[in-house]
């Protein structure tokens, strides 16, 4: 793998991390914007680590059935394509009531979930750059299982949480 390519979904996951930091300690705009940053940006870092794992997977099942194909891909890319899913369900929440958000006409509810997604999504960021970094990584271009399953796991505690703001945005707006 090249080293400017590794470069750059790093440079990106760790833009999202500095974006969603400040999202956390301000209010409005501010807090509003970064957090679109943030996700946006982890969005693209996800992107091209997904790019490297298709590219692995193919080059080393050429010759495999497709039930064992598919099979691989769920196992590898999977919790990816979860935390991808989540991210875009909640960058949906944050468009369509984007001024009940800004305006603070949400519940006081709304910032401790979107505080605690975005701590979750801190603590699977923090477990992929750890196994992206590794030499394992570098050179083979795949996931430990044990890394899999555990940001499986913590993409699904997101999850749980996106339908929580999705329920609190949708039913407990207030009007100020």
């Amino acid at each position: 793998m090249k080293d400017w390519y590794s470069g750059i979904y790093k440079s990106f996951i760790m833009a999202s991390v500095v974006a969603f930091v400040i999202s956390m300690f301000t209010t409005g705009k501010v807090s509003y914007g970064s957090e679109l940053t943030g996700y946006s940006a982890l969005i693209i870092g996800i992107m091209m680590i997904l790019i490297i794992l298709f590219k692995s997977i193919f080059h080393e099942n050429k010759d495999t059935s497709n039930f064992q194909l598919l099979t691989a891909i769920l196992m590898t890319t999977g919790p990816f394509i979860l935390k991808l899913g989540v991210i875009g369900f909640i960058l949906y929440l944050m468009i369509v009531y984007k001024t009940a958000i800004i305006n603070e006409h949400v519940s006081p509810s709304y910032h401790t979930f979107s505080n605690i997604a975005i701590i979750l999504f801190l603590i699977q960021v923090y477990i992929m750059y750890v196994n992206i970094s590794s030499d394992k990584f570098t050179s083979s271009g795949k996931i430990s299982k044990i890394t899999a399953s555990m940001i499986y796991l913590f993409g699904i505690l997101t999850l749980m949480t996106s339908i929580i703001l999705y329920i609190i945005l949708k039913y407990f707006r207030t009007d100020g």
